[in-house]
């Protein structure tokens, strides 16, 4: 049986995550695909917050990649 403290761990995870990945959007992205991804994390959190923060460190490793080419 999971026990209130579990509960309460994985439930500051998953905030943690959301609130990650809205930041990173903040800084990362113009206000129109801001508000897309505000939108897409919001309705569907875990979904969204992952796809983002994939989307985030993937875009990331192509940038890099472009600047040392």
């Amino acid at each position: 049986m999971i026990s209130p403290f579990q509960i309460i761990v994985l439930l500051l995870i998953f905030v943690s995550i959301i609130i990650t990945s809205l930041v990173l959007a903040s800084k990362n992205e113009s206000t129109f695909k801001f508000l897309i991804w505000v939108a897409i994390i919001l309705c569907l959190p875990f979904i969204g917050s992952a796809s983002y923060l994939i989307k985030h460190y993937t875009s990331i490793n192509t940038k890099t990649n472009n600047v040392f080419s």
